[in-house]
């Protein structure tokens, strides 16, 4: 039996453990870094696969990371990336119990593959869609240890051999006023609102002078109580987004002006703080991305490369620091906008079982495929030495 052949055997012996996790954790979605029981149903199952495991990783309370193969001699230092948190109202809508379940049988797997020259820690990364929890490890300098960081993120519909991810930066922005009566003494006041308004006015005129490939997004958080007060105090969020962030933090420069110029206009203070860690854009390595794409083919799975119709992620901020791949595996054919209830009641489906089980080969075949072939791995390695060096 040759090592394709194990992986996939081993992927059926424990696939309804990463079925019975993807169910558990849609079922009952937590929030960014309140994943607690997430967390623990995973932390529980890897002690039941007898792999040490390290809770409270990098000073986060829902995340982990656990040994999963140590190999006298190993080629390859890899960590699988496991999601987990959810959306507000929504839940599951970006499918994260279906990534992490897959990273999971991906480890399962591969642990019982005999002779497998590879290192490989399974890593429950929390609080992707708020502060970032990814980010947080790379801050720890977690992923300088790793030849190469690999998840795979559900999709409604589309296959890719990985993915390009916008640079972000969000701010939370309260403007202070003064309050006072509106029709009996409006001139006493100060109206915090009005500079919130402004602000946004602002931040309108800014997309006509920005690069066509930056996102701007806001949203008034509160805005007053009642129409005749004036408003002490207004709040907004806004979302900032570009491919490098280089770029994007000239744009954050001049949304500062936006904001300062508001208040500055409406004699309000205001302070801005930002909400979670800054998410970097996605280090592409060409020669990892085709591994991942051989993979597919051999797989025989038609896929797609990244149009430029791009999201974020802290995965990008990994990027910088290891090689990294995050694939998009289509669990059909209909298109479902991403963080969605059809997504949500996707990952929930039984139909969703097979995407599990072939997200976690495809996995599997990476690394076997760089384990066994040193000019691969040869190749990822040198192209991001190259970009690195080129940063300097």
């Amino acid at each position: 039996m040759n090592r394709y052949d194990e992986l996939k055997k081993y992927i059926e012996e424990n696939a309804k453990l990463a079925y019975d996790l993807n169910y558990a954790v849609a079922a009952d979605p937590e929030l960014s870094g309140c994943e607690y029981r997430a967390c623990a149903r995973y932390v529980e199952l890897c002690r039941q696969m007898g792999w040490p495991v390290e809770e409270n990783f990098t000073k986060q309370k829902t995340a982990f990371r656990a040994v999963v193969t140590r190999p006298e001699k190993a080629v390859l230092k890899v960590a699988l990336l496991a999601e987990y948190d959810a959306l507000p109202d929504i839940g599951h809508g970006c499918g994260h119990s279906a990534n992490g379940a897959m990273s999971f049988l991906a480890a399962a797997a591969l642990s019982k593959v005999k002779d497998l020259p590879v290192q490989i820690d399974l890593i429950g990364t929390p609080d992707e869609e708020l502060r970032g929890g990814k980010a947080v490890m790379v801050k720890e300098g977690v992923f300088k240890d790793y030849d190469l960081a690999l998840m795979i993120h559900i999709s409604s519909d589309r296959t890719e051999p990985n993915s390009e991810v916008l640079a972000l930066s969000c701010y939370r922005v309260v403007f202070h006023g003064q309050t006072a009566h509106g029709a009996h003494d409006p001139w006493k006041g100060r109206n915090a609102l009005n500079g919130a308004m402004l602000a946004l006015h602002a931040v309108d005129m800014l997309r006509q002078h920005v690069r066509p490939e930056t996102r701007i997004g806001t949203y008034i958080v509160d805005g007053g109580t009642a129409s005749n007060v004036v408003p002490d105090r207004a709040e907004l969020e806004c979302t900032l987004r570009y491919t490098s962030r280089p770029y994007l933090n000239e744009v954050v420069e001049k949304f500062m002006n936006c904001i300062k110029g508001a208040a500055l206009a409406t004699e309000t203070t205001y302070e801005v703080t930002p909400v979670g860690l800054d998410f970097d854009d996605m280090v592409w390595n060409k020669a990892a991305t085709e591994v991942s794409a051989s993979v597919l083919t051999d797989m025989g799975i038609e896929y797609m490369m990244p149009d430029g119709s791009n999201g974020s992620s802290d995965v990008g901020n990994v990027s910088h620091q290891c090689p990294a791949l995050q694939l998009y595996l289509a669990a059909g054919d209909t298109y479902y906008p991403g963080h969605s209830r059809e997504i949500a009641a996707m990952v929930q489906d039984k139909k969703i079982e097979p995407v599990l089980s072939c997200g976690a080969e495809i996995m599997g075949r990476i690394i076997l495929k760089l384990a066994t072939d040193e000019k691969s791995r040869r190749a990822v390695a040198d192209e991001f030495a190259r970009i690195q060096e080129s940063r300097i």
